[in-house]
This record gives structure tokens, sequence and C-alpha cells, in this order.
């Protein structure tokens, strides 16, 4: 199991040692650093080490270590992660799939680590095919209301950085599949955003152009997306998720306070992690809605009332999730227990 971070926050030394700036003003960077992570199982945050940065970025350096020509201590930044997460998968006797995640606005830095823990607790376990994860920490504020604006900004600025991390990974597969057709490790990488971190996807997707989009991606999960409701109509980002993945799923709740306030307070579109998409008649054969409003039961006081991160405090949509993630036919009634499909609808599912 391995556990990264990429971060787009600024760089400061303490007691010789770099570290993330988290004094809650700052702002997102056209740039990024890699950190490797670790979590113990009575941690309440991942602690860190950022990797030396590499430049220029070019994967020849990770077929020479496969290679035995160099040592895989020589290997910096996204080689050093990309090499990594590559030969566990490829030398795992199981599933051991990769889970990216881009969280949400009013975020601190302290709480991203202590969001990895969870989303470790939660995911790479219960028969899960996650066995790694890659966490998108970009810079987002405490406060609910007041900073929306300023994360909006720092979302695009990180969609950017995303689409540059994207074509890194196109280069890598290029470089490692088809010029030195090295062994296809038969594990998938997966894509999950929560609430504002559907901005950060949707930017990503407005910065790569349609004829770049490759199916890397095995499952996408928009949870609870902070997001107008009409990216999925012509021309707009999401239609490009049916080329990037195999499948996406979108966890919605019609009674989420989050995205009212997000909605009423700062931007008046309606938000697709209420009712969906405006028009549900044009979603492919491979995008599904999963409403989870009619699920009474929540684990924590936050939940019941806001009814935002059900993906981590309610059981039903996580072991939904998983199913997900485990690549399980939709027409699985006995693996999908908790799903009605809505009547006169192929692709609309409520949790009971």
């Amino acid at each position: 199991m391995s556990i990264y971070l990429i971060c787009n926050r600024e760089i400061e030394k303490i007691n010789g040692k770099e570290r993330f700036k988290e004094k809650g003003r700052e702002h997102a960077l056209p740039k990024f650093r890699v950190a490797s992570c670790i979590v113990e199982d009575d941690n309440v945050k991942a602690t860190y080490e950022i990797l030396d940065n590499q430049y220029p970025a070019t994967y020849s350096d990770i077929v020479d270590v496969l290679n035995e020509k160099e040592k895989p201590s020589s290997l910096k930044g996204t080689s050093k992660m990309f090499y990594d997460l590559y030969s566990q998968m490829l030398n795992s006797k199981e599933k051991s799939d990769v889970l990216v995640f881009i969280h949400g606005f009013a975020n601190s830095f302290s709480k991203n680590l202590e969001h990895i823990v969870k989303l470790k607790n939660t995911f790479i376990k219960n028969g899960s095919p996650v066995k790694h994860l890659l966490y998108i920490a970009w810079p987002t504020r405490n406060h609910k209301i007041w900073t929306y604006k300023d994360d909006q900004k720092d979302a695009k600025i990180t969609g950017m950085v995303l689409a540059r991390i994207y074509e890194k990974l196109g280069d890598l597969f290029e470089e490692l599949f088809r010029i030195h057709e090295k062994a296809n490790c038969n594990n998938k990488i997966h894509l999950a955003a929560h609430s504002m971190g559907n901005q950060v996807l949707k930017h990503m997707l407005e910065c790569i152009p349609e004829r770049n989009i490759h199916p890397f991606l095995g499952e996408i999960l928009l949870l609870h997306s902070d997001v107008e409701d009409t990216v999925f109509e012509k021309n707009q980002p999401f239609t490009k998720l049916e080329k990037l993945a195999e499948r996406t799923h979108m966890y919605i709740h019609h009674s989420d306070d989050a995205l009212w306030i997000s909605r009423f307070t700062k931007n008046f579109n309606k938000r697709l992690g209420k009712k969906g998409p405006a028009n549900r008649a044009i979603l492919n054969d491979e995008t599904f809605i999963v409403d989870v409003t009619k699920l009474k039961t929540a684990e924590s006081f936050r939940e019941r009332l806001w009814d935002h991160w059900g993906y981590i405090e309610r059981s039903h949509e996580i072991n939904d999730i998983i199913e997900v993630l485990k690549g399980t036919d939709v027409n699985d009634n006995i693996a999908f227990k908790n799903r009605v499909q809505k009547n006169g609808e192929n692709n609309y599912y409520y949790l009971k």
C-alpha cells in the first residue's frame, strides 16, 4: 500500500525540512510538489515527506530502473511516485487499484491530512480493490461561506495543474507501454471528486483538448458535486468523461444543505449534487445517478445535519461505492442489494 499527495501550496522550510504552508491564507500555485504519506492505524493525521523535485520530468529514468540500469533510490518526484505505484500494481497477487481523490472546499491542509486517514480506513479495506491513494491537496480555507469565491479561483488554477499531471500520466504510458512494451499490471486507476473538487475536475477537462482524452481511468465518482447541473450538456466539460473512464457514477442528495448554501450565497446555478443533471435524457449508457436522499441513518451529527459527506459517513453509500470500484455490473441485484431503479429510467437508482 502506498499513499501520496500532490499539493500546489507554497513550500517553506522548518528546521531545514520542506513543509507545505498551512496558515489558512494560501492560494493555489500553477505548480505542484509530490509527497509520500504514512498512515499508522492509530493515526489521527497522516504524516508526509516532500519528495525531491524532478526537472526535467521524463520517464526514461523509470525504464532504466525497471531494466536494473539504475537503482530506485535515484528517482525523484513524479518518477518516484509512478515507479512505486506501477511496481506494486504489477507485482501484487491481488487487486491493487489506485484511487485519485480531489477534496472539496473549506478544507485546511491539516484537515487534508485527517481526511487521508479517513479515506484510507474507508476504502483500502472491506474487500475494496483500492490499495493505493493519490490525494490532490489543493489550497482551500476553513470558512464555509466567506472564502467560497477564493476557493473557486483556486479550483480553476488547480484544474490547470491537474491537466499537466494528466499529460504526465500520458507521457508515462507512452514511455512504458508503447515505446518499451513493459507489462501491463491489469489494475486500474479510479478518480473521485467531492463537492467543489468537481470544479477542479471541470477546469482540468477544459484544459485538455478532446483529441488528447484517452481511456486512462476505470471508475469516476462524482460525490455530492458542487458544480452546475449543465456540465453534461453538449460541448460541456463532463461530456469528456465518457472517453476518459469506463463508467461514471454521481451520488446526489436532494437535501444537501452545503450545496444549498453554495448556490444561494455565491453562485445561483443549480448544483449537480442535488438532483443530478438538468437533462438526464442526454446521459450515455455508462453514466449513472445514485440518489441517496432516502438514506436516513448517518454515523455523525455533521452528516445528519448537512447530508453532504455520505461517501465517508453512511455505510450503505460506502458499500455501494466499493461495488462500483470493483467494476460490478449495475444489473447485479445481489451485489447492489440496496439499489432500486427509478421507473422509466435505465441509469437512475435510489439507495434504500
